[in-house]
């Protein structure tokens, strides 16, 4: 038997009132279907098809136009906030792994690489807003987003730096600034020799190095620059800006190189570590040790570690007498070991470098 919904419409030809009847199937529910249940979004499948929604039809007795709203909620929301993914006058609406990835993090705040729970449905409207709309059964989804990392990041390679002239040889990351994100930092051990950057270990573009008193890049489609020279072994203090840099500009690019005579003799730390709620342990014992370098006894990274969203510190010999954080970013930062804020963690795979020289950190996902 067909269940019949009767509502009421204004004709346009008079005041007298038509009745529509909204026809959904043989057990009375407009019934919504999906094939799949969780999605997992990549850097590369995002244009990809995810899945397709598809329901009965609805019909009515007079010609109308039916508008079908597909709507998302958190899991157990009560659709009084829903987002909407999508509006169509058919019964099917496709999605793709882009569309599910922008509403789990631009309207739901979800964290990328971490699973979320929605529910979705459809809602069965006519233009005549005093008509009730019909809803569909709600079927559950299990999204887990992406976020492309919006950073360039540079590393050392070169024979004045730790891992001379191989470029996938643990090659030290400099230091983003948290504000401006064409600035890097790096305070350390150099050697009398040369080095240049690389955005990406293991591949020798985009390089750069000095250029027409500014700083040049080569991004694979250029020459390659020159390279900057450390006159005496020693500590030294280097910041390089790369806005505006390409293949044939220098653009408002600039680096310093000076001394820093005070590193040699600046304290050392027996261990370094990570602890919080953001870490494996916790706030508890033991924390995540760091790994100091032997070029540099005041750098340390720690690679491939998995954190989730949260809090954490970096301090050191297990203590709190030198810690250090800072709250103004969530990749990078620069604490000032006085009873610094919590760093903010999003979830995710990273490689943390720090340096206790001037408190400079930098979180970079491994993707």
């Amino acid at each position: 038997m067909t269940m019949v919904a009767v509502l009421a419409v204004t004709s346009c030809e008079d005041t007298n009132s038509e009745d529509i009847n909204l026809n959904v199937n043989n057990n009375g529910a407009l019934t919504l279907a999906v094939a799949g249940s969780s999605y997992v979004v990549t850097e590369f499948n995002g244009a990809d098809l995810a899945d397709v929604l598809s329901w009965n039809p609805v019909t009515t007795e007079v010609p109308v136009q039916i508008t079908y709203t597909a709507q998302i909620d958190a899991q157990g929301g009560d659709f009084s906030a829903p987002k909407v993914l999508g509006a169509t006058g058919n019964t099917a609406l496709s999605l793709t792994f882009n569309a599910l990835n922008e509403i789990a993090i631009n309207e739901f705040g979800a964290d990328a690489g971490v699973a979320a729970n929605y529910d979705v449905r459809i809602i069965a409207t006519l233009a005549d807003p005093a008509i009730a709309p019909i809803v569909s059964n709600v079927v559950s989804m299990i999204i887990t987003p992406f976020a492309l990392y919006p950073f360039n990041d540079l590393y050392f390679v070169g024979n004045a730096t730790v891992s001379d002239w191989i470029n996938d040889n643990n090659n030290q990351a400099l230091y983003r600034d948290a504000v401006n994100e064409n600035v890097y930092h790096f305070s350390g051990r150099f050697l009398a020799n040369e080095f240049k950057l690389l955005s990406t270990p293991g591949f020798w573009q985009p390089q750069y190095g000095p250029r027409n008193a500014g700083v040049g890049v080569n991004d694979g489609a250029g020459s390659d620059p020159n390279a900057f020279v450390i006159p005496n072994d020693g500590y030294y203090n280097f910041t390089v800006d790369i806005s505006g840099v390409t293949n044939t500009s220098e653009g408002a690019s600039s680096f310093t190189l000076v001394p820093n005579p005070a590193g040699a003799s600046a304290p050392t730390y027996t261990s370094m570590a990570i602890i919080g709620e953001a870490t494996p342990n916790g706030w508890n014992d033991p924390d995540t040790n760091m790994v100091q370098s032997t070029f540099d006894s005041h750098q340390w990274s720690l690679r491939n570690v998995t954190l989730t969203t949260g809090e954490m510190k970096i301090r050191a010999n297990d203590a709190w007498n030198n810690s250090w954080g800072d709250n103004s970013s969530n990749y990078s930062g620069q604490g000032n070991n006085n009873n610094d804020p919590n760093m903010s963690v999003k979830a995710g795979t990273y490689n943390i470098f720090f340096n206790d020289l001037d408190g400079r950190f930098i979180l970079i996902p491994v993707q």
